[in-house]
């Protein structure tokens, strides 16, 4: 299995993706119009992973990261975007590499071809949600107690809607009786619990939200003659169900598609 990655492409190309089906790593190139300082209202969030990955790349003691929260706040576009920051800055040294949830039995062989390169490398999987199997205990294994936990050219940054990456619902401590479900609830909240890091992410309110719209509105020139911008932005929220930085640039994505800048 070809879980190693060719050394041309690991000095050439900043992001990878592990193929399940083939088997293979291999370079991906993002093209993405938003960068870091496009990620509005989530000052405290940069901050922190900004700071992280920093202490990672100066070999100084750092942290595998969990970003939860509520969709559409920016926490995959914050990864890929501090990746870009640093690597504008450090030469290209930062590697990306993007694993499914599919592909999470792969793990400790993908880890232990890669702790063998000189590059940093932060492992990425997006949305995750674990069940309590096989799967759920060796990523828990894997981000913290094995033998390749912590290894020191590799980190996990891990977006997920679940404060504690699984699907079954904690319920309450207090509701909570007998050992079996106990030990369940201490299960689950151990996988989060072995991460260093983490950072919440939490919905806009409608001064937040229209404020990103204003900020892409002026990024890319879209919507600027329109007198009645916000109510428009306004009611492409209501159909959307939330006030988020994605649902702001999805606006602007489609204000773009629909007006005819005069």
């Amino acid at each position: 299995m070809k879980f190693s990655i060719k050394k041309k492409d690991l000095n050439k190309y900043q992001s990878f993706i592990f193929l399940e089906k083939i088997k293979e790593i291999v370079p991906f190139v993002i093209k993405s119009k938003i960068n870091i300082n496009d990620l509005l209202e989530i000052d405290h969030q940069k901050e922190v992973i900004l700071k992280n990955t920093k202490l990672f790349l100066s070999n100084q003691p750092s942290s595998n990261i969990l970003l939860w929260g509520s969709r559409g706040m920016g926490k995959s576009t914050l990864i890929k975007s501090v990746i870009e920051f640093y690597n504008a800055k450090k030469q290209n040294s930062l590697k990306l590499l993007e694993i499914s949830n599919t592909s999470l039995s792969y793990l400790p062989e993908i880890v232990y071809f890669l702790s063998r390169e000189k590059k940093k490398i932060i492992i990425f999987i997006d949305d995750i949600a674990l069940d309590q199997d096989r799967n759920f205990n060796l990523f828990k294994s894997m981000v913290e107690g094995s033998l390749m936990s912590n290894i020191e050219n590799i980190r996990f940054y891990i977006t997920s809607n679940l404060r504690h990456l699984s699907r079954k619902s904690l319920g309450s401590d207090k509701h909570i009786s007998n050992l079996s479900e106990k030990d369940s609830l201490n299960n689950l909240i151990s996988l989060s619990d072995r991460f260093g890091c983490w950072i919440g992410f939490y919905e806009c309110n409608k001064e937040q939200y229209l404020k990103i719209v204003d900020h892409y509105t002026q990024k890319f020139q879209a919507g600027t003659n329109i007198k009645n911008i916000h109510e428009l932005a306004l009611q492409w929220s209501i159909s959307k169900g939330n006030f988020s930085g994605r649902v702001a640039y999805q606006f602007i994505n489609n204000l773009m598609l629909n007006y005819i800048e005069n």
